[in-house]
């Protein structure tokens, strides 16, 4: 059976909470992530960056640590204008790192995950082929689709993609966000995906699922 991995947010107040608290929620949730995305673009003082990657590890060994400094335009904190100055700040430790689509043009010694984010709409399966077969070309080794929904029949198409182009990535997700998008962050692991993205604490995303609700959605524990 294909593992699936649950990939656990990283913001700084999670990760002060599970260093001073080893039996706190944070701590717990983290244990149970495959993947850990530390989200640098939420941690303001750059010069803790070098030392997150060790700081993550330490708490979860077995997880593999994905890098993401998300540009204002896709939700994150970083500004749109310094999106190029990006590739070089990564620390080389991490396992996978995150690049927008349009924003990778050479190649990486770490893996990356291209990722399209949507905040008004679904694409049409047209759209969505497209941007995978964008993803094969660039040889890229992930490939994330996370789009905003307005009903549950919105998802659809995100699950016609996961059964063409899933199993043609070591990572592959695509969900629907927004209330309407909820059920998809599970779903989508039973129609082709092998990742799906979830909150540790306070969600940072809309329609954001918690670690546990996903855990106990697809383990029933």
């Amino acid at each position: 059976m294909e593992k699936k991995f649950i990939a656990g947010l990283i913001a700084p107040d999670v990760l002060q909470n599970a260093i001073e608290n080893g039996s706190g929620m944070e701590y717990t949730s983290i244990k149970k992530c495959g993947i850990l995305e530390i989200r640098y673009d939420l941690f303001e003082n750059m010069e803790d960056w070098p030392n997150l990657s060790q700081k993550v590890y330490e708490l979860n060994p077995k997880a593999l640590r994905l890098g993401t400094i998300r540009l204002e335009k896709d939700g994150g904190k970083w500004k749109d204008t310094r999106a190029s100055e990006r590739i070089g700040l990564f620390d080389k430790s991490l396992d996978w790192i995150d690049l927008e689509r349009g924003m990778i043009n050479k190649k990486n010694n770490q893996k990356i995950i291209c990722s399209w984010h949507l905040f008004d709409r679904v694409p049409s399966e047209r759209e969505l082929n497209e941007f995978a077969e964008e993803c094969l070309e660039l040889g890229v080794q992930g490939c994330k689709v996370a789009a905003m929904a307005h009903s549950k029949r919105d998802a659809e198409p995100l699950y016609s993609f996961a059964k063409k182009y899933g199993k043609k990535f070591e990572l592959f997700a695509a969900f629907a966000m927004g209330e309407q998008g909820k059920e998809s962050r599970v779903r989508s692991l039973k129609e082709g995906t092998n990742l799906t993205y979830a909150s540790i604490g306070k969600a940072l995303a809309p329609g954001q699922l918690s670690v546990e609700e996903i855990n106990y959605q697809t383990n029933g524990s």
